[in-house]
């Protein structure tokens, strides 16, 4: 029976799996087979599967925290409101940043989401292509204006068309999974209320603006999918609590470190749960 793990996106609130995953750390807890991850989940994902310890908060709370990567007036000039390029690649120069190889704890698959066809693609990491994908997974669209291109095909967040890839996970074979959730139980994602600004934005990507106006309906499938697994499949979730602050652009470093704290409780709670089973 395969084991996988699989970690959630939602930019900054990201710090709540970063907190789960540096406990597991701690507690030297690598059980899965594979990983997936989408967005900061795939991020959280790396540092997890190459046992880098705190380096994912550090990248939340000092880097994603500056005007190199977040600036709202940068992108009222044309520029972008997010620069994941810049976030990632500073992240490896000024930290050592590990990635995924075939020394990791198991293989970790970061989900892109294809621009032609508006599905999510799912791609094993390596030391060659890590860079791409992250910057891919993390492209949200609008935020970060370019669209990243991989072997000559565009891409942008995967967590636009599988913000929580666990049926994906359950297609490979896994059959106890656990899934970190970057929202507390019991949200569902609402339908849009206006579509007329992504019909301007992405008119000539059609495949793509279906897959955006029509998105919250694959989240809720996923969160259906956690709530009445298939027979045989064990699911464990771990998730914020209602008092989790972070938001997807929240900055205040006060409140990322109360997310990132949560998270560390959740982690030692699952944890516990684990040992008692």
């Amino acid at each position: 029976m395969k084991s996988a793990l699989v970690v959630e996106g939602g930019a900054m609130r990201g710090i709540f799996a970063a907190g789960v995953l540096d406990k597991f750390m701690e507690a030297n807890y690598f059980p899965f087979d594979f990983g997936i991850g989408v967005s900061a989940g795939a991020t959280n994902l790396s540092t997890y599967v190459t046992r880098a310890h705190g380096l994912s908060r550090t990248i939340i709370t000092e880097f994603a925290t500056r005007r190199e990567f977040y600036n709202p007036v940068r992108f009222m000039q044309g520029g972008h409101m997010t620069d994941v390029h810049w976030l990632w690649h500073h992240a490896k120069k000024n930290l050592g940043l590990p990635v995924p190889s075939a020394q990791s704890a198991f293989p970790m698959y970061v989900g892109i989401t294809n621009v032609d066809n508006g599905k999510c693609e799912y791609h094993l990491a390596s030391t060659d292509n890590v860079d791409k994908l992250m910057v891919a997974s993390c492209a949200i669209p609008t935020a970060y204006r370019e669209q990243p291109v991989i072997n000559g095909q565009r891409y942008v967040d995967g967590g636009v068309a599988d913000a929580i890839p666990v049926k994906q996970a359950y297609d490979m074979g896994a059959r106890n999974i656990t899934v970190i959730l970057s929202q507390p139980r019991g949200f569902i994602k609402p339908a849009m209320k206006s579509t007329w600004l992504l019909e301007r934005l992405y008119g000539h990507q059609p495949a793509l603006l279906q897959t955006l106006i029509h998105r919250f309906e694959r989240y809720n499938e996923s969160l259906a999918f956690l709530a009445n697994p298939p027979a045989g499949c064990h699911i464990t979730v771990i998730a914020p609590s209602h008092s989790f602050c972070v938001k997807r652009l929240t900055m205040n470093r006060a409140k990322l470190l109360k997310g990132y704290a949560q998270g560390r409780r959740m982690g030692r709670r699952a944890l516990h749960g684990k040992k008692a089973a």
